[in-house]
């Protein structure tokens, strides 16, 4: 994926027309394998267990989830039984082995950004689709409404930025990367669009925002015709699920 889109960043040199492109990265996606030179990077026994280890209080039954996508994989325990420390640090010296993979290739991304002229004028918005669970809550995978499944990582770099570097506390949502795009690149906002534009972060981080930021994921089902629907209500003290 990467070479395709040096490839394609090649083409652009020297040309003053715009261009859009998205690139993928299946990792740190399962399963979790990579280049050993990033295995090698950690050691299995520095690496913590999740603290938190336990569901919080009064939970709904439909967080009760048993991590199925993971399961599939030979060398998992079936059923509902639990990963023991040994393999939890397996799993995850192989999930932080894939993030600094992938980190690789972003970095050689924005090599061949400046290497054909084309860094300083570019808005880059790097981000992740969920975050994932590493033995928090006693779980693994994607598919809760807790925070560490919702909270993910969000980095933008934009031409004239003036608070490059600088971190915001302000609430974000995925849709609001669409909006803030189009402001950056000086196109018209459609009107059907529901996020809001972010860009005015770029000026001042610590500026009012918003109060919350909003998530759902169908958790399961009642019977046959039922979706149960699970919300989650970020706020700056708390998150109302």
């Amino acid at each position: 994926m990467t070479d395709m889109a040096l490839e394609r960043l090649s083409g652009f040199k020297g040309s003053l027309k715009p261009f859009f492109m998205a690139v993928g990265f299946h990792k740190p996606h399962l399963p979790f394998n990579a280049p050993k030179k990033y295995w090698d990077l950690y050691q299995p026994g520095e690496i913590d267990m999740a603290k938190n280890r336990f569901k919080p209080q009064h939970a709904s039954q439909f967080f009760d989830y048993n991590f199925g996508e993971l399961r599939n994989y030979p060398g998992i325990p079936a059923g509902n039984e639990a990963l023991g420390n040994s393999l939890s640090r397996i799993l995850k010296h192989g999930y932080y082995a894939c993030v600094s993979y992938t980190d690789a290739q972003i970095g050689r991304l924005i090599d061949g950004l400046k290497a054909n002229g084309l860094y300083d004028n570019t808005v880059i918005i790097l981000w992740g689709d969920h975050g994932w669970k590493l033995g928090e809550h006693g779980m693994w995978c994607k598919h809760t409404q807790f925070e560490v499944d919702n909270h993910v990582p969000l980095i933008v770099k934009a031409p004239g930025q003036k608070s490059g570097g600088k971190l915001t506390n302000g609430f974000v949502e995925f849709v609001d990367i669409y909006p803030s795009l189009c402001e950056l690149a000086g196109l018209e906002i459609p009107k059907h669009v529901q996020g809001a534009s972010f860009a005015p972060l770029f000026e001042n981080p610590d500026r009012p925002w918003k109060d919350v930021a909003i998530s759902y994921w169908p958790m399961g089902r009642n019977d046959p015709g039922e979706v149960i629907i699970g919300y989650t209500i970020k706020t700056d003290r708390y998150r109302y699920t």
